[in-house]
């Protein structure tokens, strides 16, 4: 039987790509994002293609979005394999002239979208005593960044919550981990730089950290869902050198 997949922030620049990409390896894709038109597009797409997949609307900060989007994806696959927290948003503000709200929000999208879409799916897989969580941390949780703070302390939080939920989840064969890409050509990336700093990102050779490219994010997605990655829990995977 095919696997089910879970994506979050799945109609994303990033999540587009590994929606599209395991749909391709034959996994039955739900693609779960906030802009439900975006998803709708993006599972048409997918089914045009010969592939398996179900548009769904979610505010992954609020608890029951997130019920409701295993409820129905429960209801159309009778199964979660596999859950991708790829769901993120950033923002640019001095800590000195960043509003509460604006903190509260990013916090919420990228920290709390991840605990509450893994606690939900791993209620699911704990009984199953199977399955794999994969979230989409980013080098900034290791090295900062100046003027976003907010999202680099979420990122940080999205690590360490996935070394902490590897270690409850090891005795029910659930293997968590997450990637963490360097700057990728999407649309949230490119809104925050000016054409000339792209251009100077895009010059930078991939092994000095570079851009990282969207078919990377999906081949060690791959690689963890695969057979030889059956031990591998509690890792966050760099795909660029943190700077």
């Amino acid at each position: 039987m095919s696997r089910v997949v879970i994506v979050t922030g799945g109609a994303g620049g990033i999540g587009s790509e590994i929606c599209r990409g395991l749909a391709r390896d034959g996994l039955k894709v739900v693609v779960a994002d906030f802009i439900e038109q975006a998803a709708i597009r993006l599972a048409d797409e997918i089914r045009r293609d010969g592939g398996d997949a179900l548009a769904l609307q979610v505010d992954v900060g609020e608890c029951a979005s997130v019920a409701q989007m295993v409820r129905k994806s429960f209801e159309s696959y009778h199964q979660i394999d596999v859950l991708i927290n790829g769901a993120g948003v950033i923002s640019r503000f001095p800590v000195t002239e960043m509003a509460e709200e604006e903190w509260d929000r990013v916090l919420r999208i990228n920290l709390k979208g991840t605990f509450l879409c893994s606690q939900a799916v791993a209620r699911h897989m704990v009984q199953r005593k199977e399955g794999r969580i994969i979230s989409v941390a980013s080098g900034r949780g290791v090295a900062g960044q100046a003027n976003a703070a907010h999202y680099a302390a979420s990122k940080a939080g999205v690590i360490a919550f996935t070394k902490s939920l590897a270690m409850e989840l090891a005795p029910f064969n659930v293997l968590v981990n997450a990637i963490a890409p360097g700057a990728t050509d999407t649309p949230m990336a490119r809104g925050r730089s000016t054409e000339e700093e792209w251009k100077q990102r895009e010059a930078v050779p991939p092994l000095m950290g570079g851009l990282t490219k969207k078919e990377e994010i999906v081949g060690i997605i791959r690689y963890l869902l695969s057979e030889p990655a059956q031990y591998i829990t509690g890792q966050t995977f760099f795909l660029r050198t943190p700077k």
